[in-house]
């Protein structure tokens, strides 16, 4: 030990004369003594400069690093008294790769590196590798990526094995020349220090570039407490669970994993769901989703990963299922492609367009019968079956492999019945085989989670401290440099409307009503919906703090957000998070960008006067933009040829009063898509205190 002193600290020396005098150390010393020799070694090594990728034989580095050395001998007395710390071994949170299993010996990257061919750069910026994934984050710049698509391959090369195929890949955070990717590989068979990635066909060329992994560190890691180890589960409803599975948590927040458990096989929930946070009173706490990006993409049943506040233990809350919009009903889509159940469609000699045959055909899909009544032949041409109805049954899906076949459609509940169509390109003359392939249903229930958080552990005064809170810039408010009278005028016209609600501080009240011809099975927004906003206007005019609510043609809520500065939280969805935007005055202006972007893109201006609904003058303008060709949209009787807008500005007092949008179609006929009223524009000095409430809700989760 005599020969090793000149390394190490007097308190180091001190505690490892106190190790080796006792015959079996507690696990807990050990573990700090653990942690003194790797903070002691991480000050030394991070002094020196290292070079890059240079491998040196282990027996080599032990004797170049007496330190390392006695760190490894002091693991082997471990795992000879039964007491074993694994480099890496760590359970909890790693942000953008997910929760470790329990034990799971996790690496990550020791640095970015980066790699360039003809003009292309390829940077890692992340890499996180355990026993069941590799996970590899990296960007690539050096070129205009808006209109490029990812048809690359990649693998990891390992010594005396076969390459390592990748599972899937995704692509996110697109902009003009930088494009970031992430991709996700089976756990690499043996751990390696250095790893190489080859991705071939990124653009047309192969990239082959190295790095090197390191044990993941304790500060890396977002810890798991030992009181939560074991899921907790909403009540089953109808196959379907909600399950609480991990919780991390440390002294700036709680990280906790969700997700849905289906008993159905190739079943999946329409649309998108969260889960809301609550107390006891029912008070919603900010959730901010930080579901890594592979965990989005390839999880079958759905997982969500959020971050909130730090708890103090003794909080009493609830999780809730949380579908879009607000209801007791999940819609859900099973495939039963697997089973394929069917029959045979005979149309016999000389069918025609319009007739009618009964078939009385009853196939098993799930839990439900679903009884086929007949099929129509319409004259597009296709098949259109009638399904009896059964119920929380809203839909199916009929395919088959017939050459006439072109495409299929459902519709929901129609007339009592249920329509499902398949698109032909002739007139069927010949026996063929229909398929079930797919059924849409409701499970109606409240799948809730009673949990007690666990207690956030004290914040250590010599920690980094969290990210300040951005300040706010205003955004510039410039009149538009341009030679356009319409455009100047329509301008003029929003400032006078404006320019009342911009001065003093108060409060601005908006109520808007939207008309809007949803698609089939489309949840939001619904075919009516009233919104009502609340704008604080600070002593400079501008926008402190928002408050928005939808309501349903019923006075229902559904959705209700509000914004405090640049922090938002959506108290129905659960979602929060900065917007990264800048301070901006009161508006009801929209007219003058579409303006501007329609002079950049050639679209079409059309304007004239006449009066609006109130019976007050009226300027109107239409702007529209026709495609290079025509869009056929899947259930679409016609095809459309462009898009299209109209403003109505009371001339008066310069409002926008109502805007519409549609489609242009090819017959010159307009097919109205929404429809948005401005139903009141009031000054207050004080909203409600239920406004008030809310906004006193927003809590900031760094």
């Amino acid at each position: 030990m005599n020969n090793k002193n000149a390394f190490l600290q007097p308190a180091l020396n001190d505690a490892l004369h106190q190790f080796f005098a006792v015959q079996e150390p507690n696990k807990p010393f050990a573990d700090h003594l653990d942690r003194q020799l790797r903070q002691h070694h991480h000050n030394r090594t991070s002094q020196a400069q290292k070079p890059r990728f240079v491998k040196v034989p282990i027996m080599q580095r032990l004797r170049t690093q007496p330190l390392l050395a006695i760190f490894f001998t002091i693991l082997t007395l471990l795992a000879l008294t039964g007491i074993v710390y694994a480099v890496g071994r760590l359970t909890g949170f790693i942000p953008g790769f997910g929760f470790t299993a329990e034990g799971e010996n996790v690496y990550v990257l020791a640095e970015p590196v980066e790699s360039s061919t003809s003009g292309i750069t390829l940077r890692v910026n992340n890499v996180v590798s355990g026993n069941e994934r590799v996970w590899i984050n990296l960007t690539v710049e050096g070129k205009n990526w808006s209109e490029w698509e990812n048809f690359s391959k990649a693998f990891i090369l390992q010594p005396n094995e076969e390459p390592l195929n990748y599972r899937s890949s995704t692509n996110s955070g697109v902009s003009e020349n930088v494009i970031d990717l992430n991709y996700e590989f089976p756990p690499l068979s043996n751990q390696l220090e250095e790893v190489t990635l080859l991705i071939e066909d990124l653009d047309g060329q192969d990239f082959s570039i190295s790095f090197m992994l390191k044990p993941v560190g304790e500060e890396e890691v977002v810890p798991v407490p030992t009181e939560m180890q074991d899921p907790l589960r909403s009540e089953r409803i109808d196959g379907v669970q909600l399950v609480l599975d991990h919780v991390a948590v440390d002294s700036e927040k709680t990280v906790f994993q969700v997700s849905l458990h289906i008993d159905q096989p190739y079943t999946g929930v329409i649309g998108s769901w969260n889960v809301t946070l609550s107390d006891e009173d029912g008070v919603l706490y900010p959730l901010t989703d930080i579901t890594p990006e592979m965990i989005a993409t390839t999880s079958s049943e759905g997982t969500h990963i959020y971050k909130t506040i730090p708890f103090d233990g003794t909080e009493k809350l609830v999780l809730t299922l949380a579908p879009f919009p607000p209801s007791d009903t999940l819609s859900m889509s099973m495939d039963v492609a697997v089973d394929s159940p069917g029959f045979t469609f005979d149309p016999g000699e000389n069918p025609e367009i319009g007739q009618t045959w009964e078939l009385n055909q009853t196939l098993r899909a799930g839990d439900f019968d679903i009884k086929v009544i007949s099929a129509t032949l319409t004259d597009e041409p296709g098949l259109l079956f009638e399904i009896e109805p059964v119920p929380l049954l809203s839909a199916a899906m009929f395919y088959s492999p017939d050459a006439l076949v072109t495409g299929a459609s459902s519709s929901p509940v129609q007339s009592g019945n249920i329509l499902a169509k398949i698109d032909l390109s002739g007139i069927p003359n010949a026996p063929m085989e229909v398929q079930l392939r797919r059924v849409y249903y409701q499970v109606q229930g409240n799948w809730q989670i009673q949990w007690q958080p666990p207690a956030a552990p004290l914040k250590d005064a010599n920690a980094p401290t969290s990210t300040a809170v951005p300040t706010l810039f205003p955004l510039p408010t410039t009149t538009p440099i341009t030679d356009n009278p319409l455009l100047l005028e329509v301008k003029q016209l929003a400032d006078k409307f404006d320019a009342p609600f911009q001065q003093d501080a108060g409060w601005v009240h908006v109520i808007k009503e939207t008309i809007s011809d949803p698609h089939d099975r489309q949840v939001f927004p619904p075919a009516y919906y009233r919104s009502e906003y609340w704008y604080e206007i600070d002593k400079e005019g501008y926008v402190a703090r928002t408050v928005g609510l939808d309501y349903d043609a019923a006075g229902k809520i559904i959705q209700q957000h509000a914004t405090v500065g640049d922090y938002s939280v959506n108290f129905t969805t659960g979602d929060s998070g900065f917007n990264n935007g800048s301070r901006y005055r009161f508006s009801l202006d929209t007219l003058t960008q579409s303006l501007s972007n329609a002079a950049q893109s050639g679209a079409r201006v059309l304007h004239e006067n006449g009066t609006c609904e109130n019976g007050k003058p009226c300027l109107l303008i239409t702007l529209l933009e026709n495609f290079a060709s025509s869009v056929q949209n899947p259930g679409e009787e016609q095809a459309f040829s462009g898009t299209g807008q109209r403003v109505w500005i009371d001339l008066e007092t310069g409002q926008q009063v109502k805007r519409q949008s549609f489609w242009m179609l090819e017959n010159d006929e307009e097919s109205i898509t929404s429809t948005q009223s401005i139903v009141l524009v009031e000054k207050m000095e004080t909203p409600p205190q239920a406004i008030l409430d809310m906004l006193s809700r927003v809590v900031i989760v760094p």
